[in-house]
């Protein structure tokens, strides 16, 4: 296996990024409604190695 699949859809990253940037949410709304760690929340707003864009 080369890598991690992402936990999340890439409709429901693109959902999560606009929210945030947007100021709807906070990170710990994020983390809360998708059941995933803080760091999985921040590389998907911030970026890392599981965004793709």
């Amino acid at each position: 296996m080369t890598g991690k699949q992402p936990k999340l859809s890439e409709p429901a990253r693109r959902s999560i990024r606009r929210r945030y940037a947007e100021g709807e949410v906070s990170l710990a709304d994020l983390v809360a409604e998708y059941s995933v760690g803080r760091s999985t929340i921040h590389r998907i707003i911030h970026g890392g190695p599981e965004t793709s864009r």
